[in-house]
């Protein structure tokens, strides 16, 4: 029997159970929005399940550990792309026995003669009545060098009558001049002669020779355009791949750099390559690179940007995601620091992933000088990259909506400027800006001898103009200055596209909320940018989530920087030894003893 004491506490239970099943249900919803609002604190990159988001090097709530760097090894390894192979109703087509019968595949297949590129050089063999063919395309190769270590070889050879003619013989007594291979397959027969090399196919023998004689024509080294530095090596990529790979070569004389190659582009069938050391480099972070490299698709590709936005995080980014640079030396550093170089044929720049925002405001020459000289510039790089970004919308905000925070002094002089101009602040800050953006483009595409007197006398003319016929106040003119001198402080093209294009975002906020909308779209930009990442690796980072670091946005001595980034998670972590005295031992003198 229910007493009213009972009924009481029944009652009082019962509100108490809701009352805390409500602040359960509150709690897991705040734990559910701070499931959400987590990855911008901490980027959890694990957990991203679109396509190319959800490779992550690890958990970054935790250390790396050999347990994490051995799971990777046992991955299976993805494949650079290659040429398909030809095939035919019983498989891949193979050399015939008959001389003609090739040489007739091979007119049906480049559309000779229509097509006039395509050279067949019959020929007999030592004299006797073994014919055979050179084939090759007359503006792919070099035709005094063919001419000596082929041509003239085969028709001068003394062939033996017995044994008969085979390849080894071919490539070992007679061919010895050049370097020579051999293959029974008519696809490789033509992608060989498209990429410069001769093809000698000889009657009766089911296998050819494929020597290469490709023409070396090709730019000579010269300087960076884009990266020039006061200090360290002068010398830039060229359009010819492998002149690219030697460079590389020269600086990391190891036998550790790896080197795959492959080709991408259905038509084009341009050759691309990935550059990393086998004992540093991320074995995870490798065959994330080959994937992405297997899976393009498009028929042409002229440039290694082509191949940054296909293989790219998120195509729809204002953000650069990948960095690109024209220095071999800025290349081998990052390399030998656990990155990754794509470096793609016809292309003077090489593609480093992955690529978090520090290295964006680094140069090669940073590494060259003394860390106090380098930290400084450092520091300015730094302060014009956020001036290029914010300094529009800050004097716009400011001017418009927060009269109080500028000195009584300074108001009245910026008022007397403006008395007599008739746009608003922001009409004139978003007319001086585009008016240098016009500039800037038209300074780049015309003439180069011309183009840096257009761009001055263009931004005078303009500038002053436009203060004496009231248009704009002067003020205006010193910001729109500053801001275009603090963004050729960045010295990342992409990068200086970014700040100009999200510039006009912030005018914009600024001019309708002030310093509440630079502030909220601030928030939602950097965010969301620390919230994703590049080929596993936050874009942030180290900063974000925070690792420690002796090369970020400063720059520590040499001798304490000991170990790589472990944004990238390299195997080798460690460049200098664990154990270092204060000064490097000196040898024993003559009758000295060590203790």
């Amino acid at each position: 029997m229910e007493t009213p004491a009972n009924t009481t506490v029944n009652a009082k239970w019962k509100s108490y159970s809701a009352g805390c099943s409500d602040s359960l249900i509150k709690v897991m919803r705040r734990m559910k929005g701070w499931h959400k609002l987590k990855k911008y604190v901490m980027a959890d990159l694990s957990q991203d399940s679109s396509s190319y988001a959800s490779f992550s090097l690890g958990h970054w709530e935790a250390e790396a550990t050999a347990e994490d760097s051995e799971s990777t090894l046992e991955q299976a390894p993805a494949k650079m792309p290659r040429v398909d192979p030809l095939w035919g109703e019983e498989g891949p087509l193979l050399i015939e026995i008959s001389l003609n019968d090739n040489l007739d595949w091979l007119k049906r297949r480049f559309s000779y003669p229509l097509n006039s590129g395509l050279v067949i050089r019959p020929l007999v063999i030592g004299g006797g009545s073994l014919e055979g063919a050179v084939i090759y395309l007359e503006s792919q190769v070099d035709w005094q060098y063919l001419s000596r270590t082929v041509v003239q070889p085969l028709i001068a050879a003394n062939l033996p009558g017995d044994p008969p003619l085979d390849v080894q013989m071919l490539t070992l007594r007679i061919l010895t001049n050049s370097h020579a291979t051999t293959t029974t397959y008519l696809g490789d027969i033509e992608q060989n002669v498209l990429n410069g090399s001769a093809v000698v196919i000889v009657d009766r023998l089911k296998e050819a020779v494929i020597v290469n004689v490709e023409d070396e024509e090709k730019r000579a080294l010269e300087s960076p355009k884009t990266e020039n530095v006061v200090r360290g090596p002068q010398v830039g990529f060229t359009e010819n791949l492998q002149t690219n790979l030697s460079l590389i070569r020269r600086r990391l004389n190891t036998p550790d750099l790896i080197v795959e190659s492959g080709v991408v582009g259905k038509i084009s069938r341009t050759r691309i390559a990935i550059v990393y050391l086998k004992t540093i480099a991320n074995v995870e972070l490798v065959n994330e690179v080959r994937t992405r490299i297997a899976a393009i698709q498009i028929d042409y590709v002229g440039d290694s940007g082509m191949v940054e936005q296909m293989i790219e995080d998120s195509p729809n980014s204002i953000y650069p995601g990948m960095l690109n640079t024209e220095r071999p030396d800025r290349t081998a550093g990052q390399i030998a620091d656990g990155y990754v170089g794509i470096l793609v044929d016809n292309s003077p720049f090489a593609l480093i992933v992955p690529a978090n925002f520090p290295l964006f405001l680094q140069t090669s020459e940073d590494a060259y000088l003394r860390w106090q000289y380098s930290s400084f510039i450092r520091i300015i790089r730094t302060i014009g990259f956020f001036m290029s970004l914010y300094l529009p919308a800050l004097y716009v905000a400011i001017a418009n909506y927060h009269h109080e925070m500028i000195p009584t002094t300074l108001i009245l002089a910026i008022a007397g400027t403006r008395e007599s101009v008739p746009l608003p602040v922001a009409a004139e800050a978003f007319l001086l800006e585009s008016m240098f953006e016009l500039i800037r483009e038209a300074g780049v595409r015309i003439p180069s001898v011309i183009g840096p007197t257009i761009g001055i006398v263009g931004a005078l003319i303009l500038g002053q103009a436009a203060v004496q016929a009231n248009i704009v106040s002067p003020i205006v003119v010193i910001v729109t200055s500053a801001t275009a001198l603090a963004s050729y402080t960045i010295p990342n093209y992409n990068m200086q596209f970014t700040t100009r294009i999200l510039r006009f975002v912030y005018l914009g906020c600024a001019s309708f909320l002030g310093l509440v909308g630079v502030v909220l779209l601030s928030m939602m930009l950097w965010a969301n940018w620390a919230a994703s990442n590049r080929f596993g690796v936050p874009n942030l980072a180290p900063i974000a989530p925070y690792r420690p670091s002796e090369d970020t946005l400063l720059r520590a001595p040499m001798k304490l920087q000991s170990s790589r980034p472990l944004s990238v998670r390299p195997r080798k972590t460690r460049k200098l030894p664990d154990v270092q005295g204060d000064a490097p031992s000196l040898p024993p003198e003559q009758g000295e003893t060590r203790p």
